[in-house]
C-alpha cells in the first residue's frame, strides 16, 4: 500500500478510465439502495406504530 490515503481525501480517479467510470456507476448504484433502505426502515417503523396503535 502506497499510503496516499493518508494525505487527506482522494478524488475517485483510477488507473483508467473503464476503472474510473465503473466505480462511479457502483458508487451511484449504492447511494440509491441506501435511500431505498432508509425508506423502508420508516415505512417499518410506520407499519410497526399501525400494528400496535
Amino acid at each position: 500500500m502506497s499510503g496516499d490515503n493518508l494525505h487527506g481525501k482522494q478524488p475517485i480517479k483510477f488507473y483508467s478510465e473503464k476503472i474510473t467510470l465503473t466505480k462511479v456507476e457502483l458508487l451511484e448504484i449504492q447511494l440509491n439502495l441506501g435511500e431505498k433502505i432508509s425508506d423502508l426502515d420508516q415505512k417499518h417503523k410506520e407499519w410497526s406504530k399501525k400494528l400496535s396503535g
